[in-house]
């Protein structure tokens, strides 16, 4: 007769636990910061500074929409799979194109519209390196991000642009029902990119392909179109934002897309975190969004040094990967 080996109940309470702190390790984590915070400043959640935090986040929230559907259609593996570095250059070449047309006397539709243009160009090249020319997304969107950069400089003549325009100043100024213009084009932003990206046949496919390209090919998926249509969506996500930064800065400086990459790399990878599954998704890329712009208004309440701020910031990303890849391996993933 073969014996019959059991679990102690003692292991599958500690397995039980394990697994749920690993499900739910992006809340407690944000629950945790947000009482440190509170606790070390009576200024943190005040209903000013709780809308000073989403003011923040609001540029940066709809832009690591963009870069978790990128993340989505290409995967979450950390060589292979799908990342747009240029996203942040992206943002700051359109928010020079903006500033200098309107300083050069067009209407802010025009500069607007041309900003958006250059920015789909930039989606669809980095489409076409990614998905025809088959560079590794890595590499293929950190070539564009130095072009960009070059691009933004020549444009800007390494110089601060600076203009007052009416919608502007109504987006960088403006309420509705007390709530800043940009938290609310966050929140539309966020919300749009939800239903999309979960409630329809396209955020089907995405994930489909994200998850197994071989699959959702042979499921009749056009692979090529839809991981394409993720880098354009994420560059549509990088003007909206910039609408968002050229508003408050009244123009723009250089270097703003150097500066914002990391938070928006920290932002789309935690959105896994924000998952049972450790998946890449919307609600996550907001929860991230909020999360950073969270972090960043609590360690300038309490005068951590920056150069502090930023290695946390790292260190955050490594922990990231490090839960998504040690929850993926726990459960196989559905969507």
């Amino acid at each position: 007769m073969i014996p019959v080996i059991r679990r102690s109940s003692g292991t599958s309470t500690i397995s039980s636990i394990s697994s749920f702190v690993f499900r739910y390790s992006g809340y407690f984590t944000f629950v945790l910061v947000a009482l440190y915070f509170s606790v070390r400043s009576p200024a943190f959640l005040t209903l000013k500074n709780v809308l000073n935090i989403l003011l923040q986040s609001s540029a940066l929230g709809i832009i690591a929409c963009g870069m978790t559907a990128v993340i989505i259609g290409g995967g979450n593996h950390v060589i292979r799979g799908g990342i747009d570095l240029s996203l942040g250059n992206n943002l700051a070449l359109n928010a020079a194109i903006t500033a200098a047309l309107i300083s050069h006397g067009y209407s802010l539709w025009a500069a607007a519209g041309a900003a958006l243009l250059s920015s789909v160009v930039v989606g669809v090249i980095n489409a076409f390196a990614i998905v025809k020319l088959k560079f590794i997304p890595l590499l293929g969107t950190l070539s564009v991000m130095y072009i960009l950069q070059g691009v933004q400089l020549l444009i800007t003549n390494n110089k601060v642009i600076s203009i007052s325009e009416p919608t502007l100043n109504l987006i960088a100024n403006g309420a509705f029902l007390h709530i800043p213009v940009p938290v609310w084009m966050f929140l539309i932003v966020g919300a749009m990119a939800y239903v999309l990206f979960n409630h329809t046949v396209f955020g089907n496919w995405v994930y489909a392909v994200g998850g197994n390209p071989e699959a959702a090919r042979a499921a009749g998926v056009h692979v090529n179109l839809t991981l394409a249509l993720t880098y354009i969506i994420a560059s549509i996500t990088a003007f909206i934002a910039s609408l968002i930064i050229v508003a408050r800065l009244s123009g723009t400086v250089t270097g703003i897309g150097d500066i914002m990459l990391l938070d928006i790399l920290l932002a789309g990878l935690m959105s896994a975190v924000f998952s049972k599954l450790s998946v890449p998704n919307m609600t996550g890329a907001v929860l991230s969004a909020l999360f950073v712009g969270m972090l960043s208004n609590g360690f300038t309440l309490i005068n951590v040094p920056t150069y502090w701020v930023f290695a946390i910031k790292g260190a955050l990303i490594l922990v990231a990967v490090a839960i998504t890849t040690t929850q993926q391996r726990r459960v196989k993933p559905h969507v």
